[in-house]
């Protein structure tokens, strides 16, 4: 069972809000209306995501106090009260709500648990929590194995990386996708070789590009993902080509003119001009940090005078 797809904007601020800012001033006390008790305001969050976000950010406000009542929320016959309860609880911060949003990453409906996986990576350091965490990048839903990927990736978690290989082959692109990019933040320059491969053999155009696009990423940079980038360039998909020129342009300070639309004939002799210029500058690339780009080193100039001594 899965919650209706929630607007993209509010589903970041669900899986995002951690802190709120400062309370706005109260209106005049003549106009202020009977504050509404914890209960009441709980059962606001039932009717629709845009009063579960203001009541969820006025619950958090009340700190501590709101604890209990929402910890009770955990457990409301609606979803949307049990996923604005853990987005409260987690700006609170308070290690009572951990059992039950730990709780919650076993709830039947899928965006609960998502919302779960996200905020527990606030206690993301105590080893029983980051065990049933971790779990999920095993759930039955491709959209909570997608933010458990993306915890794992924002607390930089080593440990998960095998795990995280392993959803290199799952059924869904969406799924690839994130994990590619999560072991290329993880892994960095060691990476290199499962972007050629998932270049080579996913039949995903996204995840393709993804491999493209997790060259940018790799720490520290390496020259060699002008070798993924080249290769690329003679992908079946138009948008994967394209993406490739645009990133060896940027990537290398070389405008070697490429169409992804052109012809194959056409796009091959392009293709062939940067593997040469490649093969021709590929022991002179320097990585300039400033411009973050390679550029071919320059060679001292006759007469100049030697460096000094190493």
């Amino acid at each position: 069972m899965r919650s209706p797809v929630a607007p993209a904007a509010l589903l970041l601020a669900v899986l995002t809000a951690s802190a709120f800012s400062q309370p706005a001033a109260p209106p005049a006390e003549s106009r202020q209306p009977a504050p509404e008790t914890t209960p009441q305001l709980i059962e606001r969050m039932a009717r629709d995501d845009f009063n579960g976000q203001d009541t969820s950010r006025r619950l958090a406000e009340m700190g501590p106090a709101a604890v209990p009542a929402l910890i009770q929320a955990t457990s409301h016959q609606a979803p949307r009260v049990r996923y604005w309860s853990i987005a409260a609880l987690s700006a609170i911060g308070d290690e009572r709500a951990v059992p039950a949003i730990t709780r919650l990453l076993d709830d039947p409906d899928s965006l609960v648990r998502a919302v779960a996986v996200w905020h527990l990576g606030r206690w993301f350091d105590r080893p029983e929590v980051r065990e049933k965490v971790l779990a999920k990048l095993r759930d039955e839903d491709a959209f909570v194995r997608g933010w458990a990927l993306r915890l794992v990736q924002a607390r930089n978690c080593r440990e998960a990386v095998p795990s995280v290989r392993s959803l290199l082959r799952d059924k869904e692109p969406s799924v690839r996708y994130d994990a590619l990019h999560t072991l290329a933040v993880l892994e960095g320059a060691d990476a290199l070789e499962t972007l050629k491969k998932a270049l080579q053999e996913d039949e995903s155009p996204l995840v393709r590009e993804c491999a493209v696009r997790c060259c940018t990423v790799l720490e520290p940079p390496t020259h060699r993902t002008a070798e993924v980038l080249i290769s690329a360039l003679r992908d079946k998909d138009e948008s994967v080509r394209a993406v490739a020129a645009q990133l060896l342009r940027k990537g290398l300070g070389q405008d070697i003119a490429f169409d992804a639309r052109a012809e194959g004939a056409e796009r091959e002799k392009a293709v062939r001009q940067w593997e040469a210029w490649y093969e021709a500058h590929k022991g002179e690339l320097v990585w300039n940090e400033d411009k973050r780009r390679f550029e071919v080193s320059q060679p001292p100039r006759a007469g100049s005078p030697p460096g000094p001594p190493l």
